[in-house]
């Protein structure tokens, strides 16, 4: 079952979304931000690493915490939503003005693709793309309000994912879980890698089986190679049962329709149970986004 290695987009849906993933970023940090008129909060979606939402609220040529930043609003006060902003980030200060001068050049590139793609959302009168405070949900907010689950009750079901600290819970109705209020999402394409088998027991837990199948294929020109699967899969193995067999088949799904198809962890690790796989036996599949 793992002699191939599949591409997945691990996105919210929404053809804008999905075509950001050609963005011209050459090695930036670009985050797009959605701001919704009738939320307090707004959401963002990256490409490389998040950016701080304080910047986001700029507008224009920045610099803070070190590092050099574009922010351009590229819808604002259409129908229901407040705004759509583009920050892209360099991750260090520009002294020198003919580096200046490259970095805007660069982002005008990124923006102008990011116009276009915008243009074409609207232009087909298809606003659901830009709605990701429909599909992104906090944790509390999740247990709460979707859950219905008062505040002790809530506190007790946050353990779980409060020690395995997964980036976020990817849903079978295709909604995310995050853990932060500000609702981050990384984006990014995985490669199949391989897999976990585990067993479980019930007197010492969940204890994964030292297997670890790896694809066949040749995944070294996205930069994922033995010594980088290990490094990666290490993460989850070190302290498998609360790290990961908790997290998938925690006593919360049992009160939802919804249950957890992928957990990712930083943003480049992605663990999917394997459809025939269940509490007491199975295997976990591994999927790795290549390096930066």
């Amino acid at each position: 079952m793992y002699q191939k290695a599949h591409g997945r987009e691990i996105v919210p849906d929404g053809p804008f979304v999905r075509q950001l993933i050609d963005l011209p970023r050459r090695g930036l940090d670009v985050g797009v931000f959605f701001k919704a008129k009738r939320k307090k909060a707004m959401t963002q979606v990256y490409l490389g690493n998040p950016i701080p939402d304080k910047v986001a609220r700029e507008e224009g040529f920045l610099e803070a915490g070190g590092k050099t930043y574009l922010s351009r609003t590229i819808l604002s006060n259409f129908k229901n939503l407040e705004f759509l902003r583009v920050v892209v980030s360099i991750g260090r200060i520009l002294s020198r003005k003919d580096e200046r001068v490259q970095f805007l050049k660069q982002c005008q590139r990124i923006v102008d693709v990011t116009l276009r793609k915008a243009r074409n959302v609207v232009h087909i009168d298809d606003f659901e793309p830009f709605r990701f405070d429909k599909q992104v949900l906090e944790i509390g907010y999740f247990l709460s309000k979707t859950l219905k689950m008062d505040e002790v009750t809530v506190e007790a079901a946050s353990i779980p994912f409060t020690i395995a600290n997964p980036e976020y819970i990817l849903l079978s109705n295709r909604k995310l879980v995050v853990m932060r209020e500000d609702r981050q999402i990384p984006m990014s394409i995985f490669y199949l890698a391989g897999g976990i088998g585990y067993t479980f027991d019930k007197a010492i837990g969940a204890v994964s089986e030292e297997r670890l199948f790896r694809t066949t294929a040749d995944l070294s020109q996205y930069g994922i190679d033995p010594a980088y699967l290990d490094m990666s899969i290490s993460r989850v193995t070190e302290d498998f049962q609360n790290s990961v067999h908790s997290l998938i088949f925690a006593d919360i799904w049992k009160k939802t329709k919804a249950k957890p198809v992928g957990a990712n962890f930083g943003g480049d690790l992605l663990i999917k149970p394997e459809p025939s796989s269940d509490m007491w036996s199975g295997v976990f599949e591994v999927y790795l986004a290549p390096p930066e």
